[in-house]
């Protein structure tokens, strides 16, 4: 017998979420003042992101980013770039980056993973997403 099921395979539970995102080379500095980048997430995990940019960033090169959680909250974290594709976006033409967090700080990561469990949570509420979930793993 066969199980036609599909099973989570992500070590991180990602969300379709559209947020803004300030980037620059890496510099190590969580401050972000001038020369930067903004782009939008297109996902977020507490383990990277897919980013929506105006321009390709070549695979490999790590960065600074600061992504505003909501109107209070804004999170840096480092990151690296694993590759991307050419995509529309909203009827435009957009760059669309994987970015994997690097060396991401432990509250950092629990900033963005309570942020993605209280929106699931409020979708699962609004009835716009009910995920399967089977002996407690999500599928």
């Amino acid at each position: 017998m066969t199980d036609n099921k599909k099973t989570q395979k992500r070590r991180f539970v990602r969300l379709n979420v559209v947020l803004p995102v300030k980037y620059r080379k890496f510099t190590g500095n969580p401050i972000f003042t001038s020369h930067f980048n903004v782009g939008r997430t297109i996902d977020l995990s507490s383990g990277g992101l897919k980013l929506s940019v105006s321009r390709p960033i070549p695979a490999g090169t790590k960065l600074d980013m600061e992504i505003e959680l909501d109107d209070r909250t804004a999170c840096y974290v480092p990151g690296k770039v694993l590759g991307g594709e050419d995509k529309v976006v909203d009827g435009i033409g957009r760059r669309v980056e994987k970015i994997s967090f690097a060396d991401l700080d432990p509250d950092a990561q629990d900033m963005i993973m309570k942020f993605i469990f209280n929106n699931q949570r409020k979708q699962v509420r609004q009835g716009l997403k009910k995920p399967e979930v089977d002996n407690g793993k999500k599928r």
